[in-house]
């Protein structure tokens, strides 16, 4: 699960929050060569395919100046400038549903296609635009998912994934039509990989394998943000080592992907070992199989490496 600081986002644990706290984060350094723009290159991906309901989107699908994420996330790519945007948008995922809740949720041009998705990310210790510790009279909250929304904020990046600050935000339909789902291959959700779908839910057709539930690249050794700072993660600690914030599946080899439970609204994969035990949620076996996957493509920072993140239990 991806829990961020006060300050942005701090690493994948694949754990539940009980009580209103969240798991452990990772102890991985951030790779500082996918920082900014330079991780959102195209990659090889065929272009998502479009459906008849798609293509009746058309209300709403840019903002009066012709403002999309896509075009906002080259425009940041090629100049490494924060920006402040408004885009339309849908709701394709939400982290996090409990009080104090490190809340943030992913958003999509109804259009969809390459570069089209983005983390909206809210500073639960802010005072007046996003969720807080105490009662805010002013805040941008996570609306429910397929909520197309007008949205404005900040948009940066933090170790390699791109987000959006929101400054305000306007429900305009709810129940909207989602964006299309692109059909990735294997290589276009590889660990190592660069592809044009971060941000973008999309879904892997073929049979899942869970080859290694203790990767080495998802290892976890700590219980506090940024380094020790911060507010707390876990409860108890430190943290008992070894646990993973996620599972590799098809592997080893040029076929393996990672999958990470990010979005915690629902009953869980839970990885074995790991710092929480939920009731009802599902463990991780190697050799466990899932006919399918499908999920918000997103990079891991700390890990340095591409995941796939389930929103529901649909997805697997």
């Amino acid at each position: 699960m991806l829990e961020r600081s006060s300050s942005g986002p701090l690493l994948s644990s694949l754990v539940l929050l009980s009580a209103g706290l969240a798991a452990c984060s990772s102890s991985s350094a951030p790779s500082t060569s996918d920082a900014g723009g330079s991780h959102e290159e195209a990659g090889t991906t065929d272009a998502p395919a479009k459906t008849d309901a798609a293509q009746a989107i058309n209300v709403d699908a840019e903002t009066p100046s012709g403002m999309t994420i896509a075009k906002a996330r080259q425009a940041y790519a090629a100049t490494g400038t924060d920006q402040t945007i408004t885009v339309n948008a849908i709701v394709t995922g939400v982290q996090g549903t409990m009080t104090n809740d490190q809340v943030y949720w992913y958003v999509e041009d109804p259009q969809g296609g390459p570069y089209s998705g983005i983390s909206v990310y809210c500073d639960p210790m802010a005072a007046t635009t996003c969720p807080c510790m105490a009662s805010c009279a002013n805040h941008v909250a996570a609306p429910p998912i397929h909520t197309l929304v007008s949205i404005t904020g900040t948009l940066s990046a933090y170790h390699g994934a791109y987000q959006i600050e929101p400054t305000a935000q306007t429900i305009l339909k709810m129940n909207e039509t989602p964006p299309p789902v692109p059909v990735v291959t294997a290589s276009d959700l590889a660990e190592g990989g660069n592809s044009p779908y971060r941000g973008v839910y999309v879904s892997f057709p073929g049979k899942v394998t869970v080859d290694d539930t203790e990767p080495a690249a998802l290892y976890d050794t700590q219980c506090l943000p940024d380094g020790g700072t911060g507010m707390p993660l876990c409860t108890g600690y430190p943290c008992s080592p070894p646990t993973y914030s996620g599972f590799e599946v098809n592997g080893p080899g040029a076929d393996a992907f990672f999958v990470e439970e990010f979005f915690f609204g629902f009953v869980p994969l839970e990885n074995s070992p790991d710092c929480f035990k939920v009731a009802g949620a599902v463990v991780v076996t190697k050799g466990e199989t899932f006919p399918h996957m499908s999920g918000i493509l997103e990079y891991d920072g700390f890990a340095g490496k591409q995941y796939l993140a389930p929103v529901q239990s649909s997805d697997y």
